[in-house]
Protein backbone atom coordinates (compact mmCIF):
# COMPACT_ATOMS: atom_id res chain seq x y z
CA UNK A 1 0.00 0.00 0.00
CA UNK A 2 1.07 3.59 -1.09
CA UNK A 3 1.76 5.77 1.85
CA UNK A 4 0.42 9.70 1.62
CA UNK A 5 3.43 12.59 0.54
CA UNK A 6 4.77 9.61 -1.32
CA UNK A 7 5.63 9.82 -4.94
CA UNK A 8 5.05 7.16 -7.71
CA UNK A 9 4.62 7.10 -11.63
CA UNK A 10 1.02 6.11 -12.16
CA UNK A 11 1.09 4.63 -15.91
CA UNK A 12 1.10 7.43 -18.55
CA UNK A 13 0.55 10.33 -16.24
CA UNK A 14 3.53 9.84 -14.85
CA UNK A 15 4.88 11.83 -11.47
CA UNK A 16 1.93 12.06 -9.09
CA UNK A 17 2.13 12.58 -5.29
CA UNK A 18 -0.18 10.72 -3.37
CA UNK A 19 -2.06 13.51 -1.66
CA UNK A 20 -4.59 11.22 0.64
CA UNK A 21 -6.03 7.76 0.61
CA UNK A 22 -10.10 8.28 1.20
CA UNK A 23 -13.42 7.23 -0.04
CA UNK A 24 -14.47 9.81 -2.46
CA UNK A 25 -18.00 10.97 -2.26
CA UNK A 26 -18.40 10.32 -6.11
CA UNK A 27 -19.18 6.70 -5.53
CA UNK A 28 -22.56 5.60 -5.25
CA UNK A 29 -23.95 4.21 -1.72
CA UNK A 30 -22.65 1.31 -1.18
CA UNK A 31 -20.10 0.96 -3.79
CA UNK A 32 -17.44 2.60 -1.11
CA UNK A 33 -13.88 1.49 -1.94
CA UNK A 34 -10.53 3.79 -0.83
CA UNK A 35 -8.88 5.71 -3.40
CA UNK A 36 -5.78 7.16 -3.50
CA UNK A 37 -5.70 10.95 -4.61
CA UNK A 38 -2.63 11.68 -6.31
CA UNK A 39 -1.88 15.25 -7.94
CA UNK A 40 0.05 14.98 -11.33
CA UNK A 41 3.42 16.62 -10.95
CA UNK A 42 3.22 16.50 -14.82
CA UNK A 43 -0.04 18.33 -15.62
CA UNK A 44 0.17 21.35 -13.11
CA UNK A 45 -3.47 20.78 -10.79
CA UNK A 46 -4.67 17.65 -12.49
CA UNK A 47 -6.20 15.23 -9.60
CA UNK A 48 -6.23 11.19 -9.98
CA UNK A 49 -8.23 9.33 -8.10
CA UNK A 50 -7.16 5.57 -8.74
CA UNK A 51 -8.81 2.45 -6.46
CA UNK A 52 -6.40 1.00 -3.64
CA UNK A 53 -7.21 -2.49 -4.60
CA UNK A 54 -5.31 -3.20 -8.24
CA UNK A 55 -3.18 0.12 -7.68
CA UNK A 56 0.36 -1.88 -7.67
CA UNK A 57 -0.49 -2.99 -10.76
CA UNK A 58 -0.58 0.19 -12.26
CA UNK A 59 2.39 2.55 -10.46
CA UNK A 60 5.85 1.98 -10.28
CA UNK A 61 8.82 3.23 -8.23
CA UNK A 62 10.65 6.52 -9.37
CA UNK A 63 14.06 6.17 -10.99
CA UNK A 64 16.78 6.87 -8.52
CA UNK A 65 19.07 9.39 -9.36
CA UNK A 66 21.77 6.79 -10.66
CA UNK A 67 19.13 5.32 -12.91
CA UNK A 68 18.58 8.86 -14.32
CA UNK A 69 21.85 9.90 -14.38
CA UNK A 70 22.70 6.36 -16.23
CA UNK A 71 20.38 7.23 -19.13
CA UNK A 72 21.94 10.39 -19.71
CA UNK A 73 25.39 8.99 -19.31
CA UNK A 74 24.63 5.84 -22.06
CA UNK A 75 22.27 7.74 -24.59
CA UNK A 76 24.67 6.86 -26.89
CA UNK A 77 24.07 3.11 -26.58
CA UNK A 78 20.52 3.62 -26.29
CA UNK A 79 18.47 1.67 -28.89
CA UNK A 80 16.31 3.55 -31.43
CA UNK A 81 13.08 2.21 -32.26
CA UNK A 82 12.07 1.49 -35.81
CA UNK A 83 9.21 3.40 -36.72
CA UNK A 84 6.95 2.96 -40.07
CA UNK A 85 6.69 6.23 -41.93
CA UNK A 86 3.92 8.93 -41.14
CA UNK A 87 0.73 8.02 -39.07
CA UNK A 88 1.62 4.33 -39.44
CA UNK A 89 4.32 5.07 -36.53
CA UNK A 90 1.80 5.72 -33.75
CA UNK A 91 0.61 2.86 -32.92
CA UNK A 92 3.60 1.99 -31.69
CA UNK A 93 4.55 5.16 -30.04
CA UNK A 94 1.23 5.26 -28.50
CA UNK A 95 2.10 2.01 -26.78
CA UNK A 96 5.89 3.36 -25.29
CA UNK A 97 4.02 5.96 -24.07
CA UNK A 98 0.86 4.16 -21.94
CA UNK A 99 3.55 1.47 -20.58
CA UNK A 100 5.94 5.11 -19.54
CA UNK A 101 9.07 2.26 -19.39
CA UNK A 102 11.96 4.80 -18.52
CA UNK A 103 14.52 3.10 -20.86
CA UNK A 104 11.75 2.96 -23.64
CA UNK A 105 11.01 6.51 -23.20
CA UNK A 106 14.71 7.47 -23.63
CA UNK A 107 14.63 5.31 -26.90
CA UNK A 108 11.31 7.03 -28.39
CA UNK A 109 12.58 10.44 -27.37
CA UNK A 110 16.22 9.64 -28.95
CA UNK A 111 14.19 8.11 -32.19
CA UNK A 112 12.05 11.11 -32.37
CA UNK A 113 15.07 13.92 -32.44
CA UNK A 114 17.27 11.76 -34.68
CA UNK A 115 13.89 11.71 -37.10
CA UNK A 116 13.33 15.77 -36.58
CA UNK A 117 17.72 16.51 -36.82
CA UNK A 118 17.40 14.43 -40.37
CA UNK A 119 14.08 16.22 -41.35
CA UNK A 120 15.49 19.27 -40.48
CA UNK A 121 18.69 18.61 -42.43
CA UNK A 122 17.28 17.93 -45.83
CA UNK A 123 14.97 21.22 -45.30
CA UNK A 124 11.86 19.18 -44.60
CA UNK A 125 9.46 19.81 -41.94
CA UNK A 126 8.62 17.37 -38.65
CA UNK A 127 5.64 15.85 -38.72
CA UNK A 128 3.11 17.55 -36.40
CA UNK A 129 2.15 14.19 -34.99
CA UNK A 130 5.68 13.18 -34.20
CA UNK A 131 6.23 16.75 -33.00
CA UNK A 132 3.12 15.81 -30.40
CA UNK A 133 4.28 12.50 -28.95
CA UNK A 134 7.92 13.87 -28.60
CA UNK A 135 6.56 16.75 -26.24
CA UNK A 136 4.43 14.03 -24.46
CA UNK A 137 7.48 11.82 -24.40
CA UNK A 138 10.03 14.62 -23.08
CA UNK A 139 7.52 15.77 -20.16
CA UNK A 140 6.87 12.41 -19.14
CA UNK A 141 10.72 11.54 -18.60
CA UNK A 142 11.71 14.62 -17.83
CA UNK A 143 9.28 15.33 -15.35
CA UNK A 144 10.69 11.88 -13.75
CA UNK A 145 14.50 12.24 -13.98
CA UNK A 146 14.40 15.93 -13.02
CA UNK A 147 12.69 15.07 -9.69
CA UNK A 148 15.14 11.77 -9.13
CA UNK A 149 17.84 14.70 -9.70
CA UNK A 150 16.63 17.19 -7.87
CA UNK A 151 16.99 19.39 -10.65
CA UNK A 152 14.47 21.33 -12.72
CA UNK A 153 12.85 19.96 -15.89
CA UNK A 154 14.16 22.12 -18.09
CA UNK A 155 17.97 21.24 -16.87
CA UNK A 156 17.27 17.65 -17.58
CA UNK A 157 16.00 18.71 -21.02
CA UNK A 158 18.91 20.85 -22.22
CA UNK A 159 21.66 18.24 -20.61
CA UNK A 160 19.82 14.99 -22.81
CA UNK A 161 19.49 17.34 -25.89
CA UNK A 162 22.95 18.35 -25.83
CA UNK A 163 23.83 14.50 -25.76
CA UNK A 164 21.51 13.81 -28.70
CA UNK A 165 23.44 16.60 -30.33
CA UNK A 166 26.89 15.35 -30.22
CA UNK A 167 25.03 11.73 -31.83
CA UNK A 168 25.89 11.03 -35.94
CA UNK A 169 22.49 11.04 -38.03
CA UNK A 170 23.23 8.25 -40.02
CA UNK A 171 22.70 5.26 -38.83
CA UNK A 172 25.74 2.65 -38.21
Amino acid sequence: MLNVGECVIYGSHGLCKVREILVPSFLERGNEKEYYMMISAVDAGSVLYVPVDGAEDKVRDVMSADEAMGLIDDIEDTPEIELLEGKKAEPAIVSVIKRNVVEEMMSLVKTLHKIKAMREAEGKKFAALNERYLNIAEKLLYTEMAFALETEKDVVKSRVIEELSHLPLETA
